[in-house]
């Protein structure tokens, strides 16, 4: 799924070249691994011994290849795979394993195609139906998904609490699964409040768990050059972020992780429209939704939308009904499998839109701003991201000095500068994020 092989030329997929090995033909043969199990069903009262028994098995799927579904009107037969993966039977463990294997699999799948919900439930069937058949790490993936999904939908405190369960729950893979994720959401919460020198220590953590050896270990590598990234463009060291956002593309160039080249490419554009060059940030996003359009990387494409459309907006106030267009078009992917962050940050760029409008009138329609800040700020409170807060809350303020709601105006004002001296003054002594390091 992630190791497409396609050549590429300029920074996106031609449309007329073809794939050699195709993401959705992927997904479409792990669909059917569920399917499989059903077929055990019709054998467990004839045969005994798991040896004769899949003997049996391999034979009858030889010869119904054509048809790996069984109908519903066959004498004994269970359609559903997880009522038959609950009832005791004689199934061998390595192909109960190989069953629970693909809901890894499609979990994965739905989290690089932006379906939150079905990558969720396919971890959670994972997780409940095949936990005692299944090997430690993929167990472990499977919770660290499911943390992750806590992380970016229900904010940091959920998901630090699961985390604390699972890494007692699977010492033995702790470091291999457990590990880089904690890292991450430490990184991600330390970005968020502002906290730099413990996101660039986390940084440091992460990319020591990479093998120095080349071509190994290249999701670690990945991870820990994208968030140091990040946290030289939180610093506004803007030239060096771009420069280790260039090296990471080259990289996964290089090694044909195409997938990821959309991500990295989507991060140039951030790093420019953050510098002030939005301009040179526009090549860059178009060429990310080149590859998301390509990859059906739903969820990310949108948000490459939504990052067109605020280098749109940053050209100048005549382009904000375009921006605004744009937004619209992506709110569906975004308000319906987004995240906390992603949600707030629509919100706070639509509001920006009409505010920059010359013909939108405040004192007419004033919750066409208010209203998607209101949601925001809520949404931004809960991750504790103090710089979108911070603009959420001045939005606010100036919208409502414009209205003459002097009351609510010192509200909201009064609610930016607390987000904005967190920000300035990020805990670093005594921080309970560093006791779980």
């Amino acid at each position: 799924m992630q190791h497409v092989q396609r050549p590429l030329l300029s920074f996106g997929p031609k449309a007329s070249m073809k794939f050699r090995t195709c993401p959705i033909s992927v997904c479409k043969e792990t669909r059917l691994c569920s399917h499989l199990i059903s077929e055990f069903s019709s054998e467990i009262s004839t045969v005994t011994t798991d040896g004769a028994f899949m003997t049996s098995w391999l034979n009858n799927f030889l010869k119904q290849s054509g048809s790996l579904v069984t109908q519903d009107n066959e004498p004994g037969s269970i359609s559903n795979p997880h009522q038959f993966c609950a009832q005791p039977s004689s199934i061998p463990r390595s192909v109960l394993q190989l069953v629970g294997s693909s809901y890894l699999l499609r979990a994965t799948a739905w989290e690089m195609y932006g379906s939150a919900p079905l990558a969720r439930i396919n971890a959670l069937v994972y997780a409940t139906c095949f936990a005692d058949t299944s090997s430690s790490s993929d167990a472990a993936l499977a919770h660290a998904k499911l943390i992750q999904h806590l992380a970016t939908f229900q904010g940091y405190k959920e998901a630090f609490s699961a985390l604390k369960v699972a890494e007692e729950k699977f010492i033995s893979v702790s470091r291999s699964v457990i590990l880089p994720l904690k890292l991450q959401l430490i990184h991600d919460r330390a970005l968020h409040r502002g906290n730099l020198k413990l996101a660039q220590q986390v940084c440091d953590e992460l990319g020591v768990l990479a093998s120095p050896v080349s071509g190994v270990d290249m999701s670690l590598k990945i991870e820990a050059s994208f968030h140091h990234a990040r946290t030289l463009l939180a610093a506004n060291q803007f030239s060096q972020a771009a420069a280790v956002a260039h090296s990471l593309f080259c990289m996964c160039y290089k090694f044909n992780m195409q997938v990821e080249n959309a991500s990295v490419l989507l991060l140039l554009a951030e790093i420019h429209k953050k510098s002030g060059n939005a301009v040179l940030g526009l090549p860059h996003v178009l060429a990310s939704l080149s590859f998301c359009q390509t990859f059906n990387l739903d969820l990310l494409k949108a948000s490459a939308t939504l990052t067109l459309a605020e280098l749109w907006l940053s050209l100048g106030s005549n382009h904000a009904k375009r921006a605004l267009n744009l937004i619209h078009g992506a709110f569906p992917m975004i308000l319906g499998h987004g995240g906390l962050e992603l949600r707030a940050r629509a919100q706070i760029a639509e509001a920006k839109c009409y505010l920059s409008d010359p013909s939108y009138l405040v004192l007419q329609d004033p919750e066409a701003v208010l209203d998607p800040l209101r949601q925001a700020s809520d949404e931004l409170e809960v991750l504790e991201y103090h710089e979108l807060a911070a603009e959420a809350f001045y939005l606010m303020a100036m919208t409502f000095n414009k209205l003459g709601q002097l009351d609510k105006r010192e509200e909201a004002a009064a609610s930016f500068r607390k987000h904005i001296v967190a920000l300035e003054n990020p805990q670093c002594e005594g921080d309970p994020l560093l006791k779980m390091l």
